[in-house]
């Protein structure tokens, strides 16, 4: 039986799209192609289209997932140029998705949703926006949003670089037009963007400092070009694209065991845990410098990037790695709790972003008035990262306890996208105007989730930032890729209840 696509007046819903990463592309392809709806807006804070890969444009910036995993099932790229796709392609793969389906022609750039709030009277949501090129403001009334704006947008810079008096920047936020060449960088952070900027530039400035606050584990990145012959076999011959795609998402999926602390796993992780050791041993000779590159925790609890060339840029002559905290920071110098001191003309800030402060206070008003960063705080209760019972109508991509460890978050986005559809047209169905989640079924899901975390490394002692600050997980999904889409491949109407658009009365579904 296929999906409604109207209410039985022949009416559909407005939509609201917060977002044109790739979760906002999503839901607004998916609502074109499954509801043929085409009754939505969609509501970016960028000059562009793209997310995170519009706004990271740092040098070396590039997906640590396999590009024919990192794209739309539905919309497959036989073009990529190599096995792991750089910023600009990945950039480029999503304006010629959103010129095919017509996106550029919906969304509202550079305007931003400064205040949803849920009008129960209405059964809406009432969005303000503001136009920042025009100062334009004004409401939109929307019986559906979707917030796509992702967990990797609101740049972490630590207050204590306030006191830096030469020119520095986040990742994020990179200055393209500060010369490196010949002068002393200062870079801070050890993550996977700071793993990706150090090889990019370490050629080309006179010193690098770079300030690890705990090393990383990394394993090889085999970044081969894509031969025209297997352009040619993934675009003309049938099942080569498809079967590649499958063995690449499979092989992902085979590595959780990893991430898992039982007993039975111990022998993946282990032998995980010695491929990375004989990898960092192979490639870093200086016993020093190899000890200061080396983990003091358990495989996987914070995130595994994937690069060839960091190891050997951190073994340059003009490279100095250092492990000691920064603890003051005056004009252009940085003292470490070591003593010692660094005089560097800018400074990189590869410090992260506020992955769990989901949304801003003040932002998001749900039931009866409550906001509802206040509600969850960091530890939010919804119903498989999607939805939750104090927002109605409302629908979350990429949210809480949906990020990956091991596979592409495309597919998690894909799914939930999936099961939102799903929902609209269960309202549809029923003539509902609005549908949200029980109290019990997000807290069985959240509690189950707790449960589950036990047996992974996300869990451990170690700080990272897919925990919040109770050391509480809630960033990840715990198991694969397939159990989630498993779990979500029907509509459950059973966790949820709705409100009868002629009668205005609450039922359980």
């Amino acid at each position: 039986m296929g999906l409604t696509k109207t209410y039985k007046d022949g009416t559909t819903p407005t939509v609201c799209i917060i977002g044109a990463g790739f979760s906002g592309m999503c839901a607004a392809i998916r609502l074109q192609t499954q509801l043929n709806l085409d009754t939505y807006t969609i509501f970016e804070l960028e000059p562009e289209l793209g997310g995170t890969w519009w706004s990271n444009t740092y040098p070396g910036c590039a997906c640590d997932v396999k590009s024919i995993n990192y794209q739309f099932s539905f919309e497959p790229n036989y073009e990529w140029s190599k096995t792991y796709a750089g910023q600009q392609e990945i950039l480029e793969y999503q304006r010629r998705v959103a010129k095919k389906y017509n996106l550029y022609e919906k969304i509202r750039f550079r305007t931003e949703i400064t205040h949803a709030e849920w009008r129960e009277e209405l059964q809406q949501w009432v969005l303000d926006w503001t136009n920042w090129n025009t100062g334009e403001t004004g409401q939109m009334f929307a019986d559906i949003v979707f917030s796509g704006m992702g967990p990797l947008r609101i740049p972490q810079i630590p207050k204590q670089f306030d006191a830096f008096e030469g020119p520095k920047w986040h990742t994020a936020q990179w200055n393209h037009d500060y010369d490196l060449t010949n002068k002393r960088i200062a870079v801070v952070g050890s993550g996977a963007s700071a793993i990706q900027v150090v090889p990019a530039i370490v050629d080309k400035v006179k010193k690098l400092e770079f300030y690890q606050r705990s090393a990383t584990y990394i394993v090889p990145r085999r970044n081969t070009n894509n031969s025209a012959l297997w352009k040619f076999l993934f675009k003309y011959v049938p099942f080569v694209h498809l079967l590649y795609y499958k063995l690449t998402y499979w092989a992902s999926e085979s590595t959780i065991r990893a991430f898992s602390t039982k007993w039975q796993h111990t022998p993946t992780r282990r032998i995980a845990m010695f491929l990375a050791w004989s990898y960092r041993f192979w490639q870093i000779r200086d016993k020093e410098l190899r000890k200061k590159l080396t983990p003091n925790y358990i495989l996987g609890c914070r995130r595994i990037v994937v690069s060839s060339d960091y190891f050997p840029a951190l073994a340059k002559k003009n490279v100095s790695v250092h492990t000691a905290r920064i603890t003051d920071v005056k004009g252009t110098t940085l003292t470490l709790s070591d003593g010692s001191q660094q005089e560097v003309d800018a400074l990189v800030l590869a410090t992260g972003f506020h992955t769990q402060d989901i949304l801003s206070e003040g932002l998001l008003t749900g039931k009866n008035g409550h906001d509802i960063m206040k509600v969850w705080g960091q530890d939010p209760k919804t119903y498989y990262g999607i939805t939750s019972a104090e927002t109605p109508n409302m629908f979350f991509l990429l949210g809480p306890n949906t990020g990956l460890g091991h596979n592409s978050v495309l597919f998690m986005i894909e799914t939930s996208c999936e099961y939102a559809i799903m929902a609209i047209a269960h309202m549809m169905e029923k003539d509902l105007s609005s549908i949200q989640a029980t109290p019990k079924a997000c807290k069985d899901f959240v509690d189950e989730v707790e449960e589950k975390m036990k047996g992974m490394v996300w869990s451990s002692d170690c700080k990272s930032w897919y925990q919040n600050e109770q050391g509480k997980v809630t960033a990840l999904w715990w198991s694969t890729c397939t159990h989630y889409w498993w779990r979500l491949r029907k509509f459950r109407h059973q966790h949820f209840v709705g409100i009868q658009r002629s009668t205005s009365r609450t039922y359980a579904l």
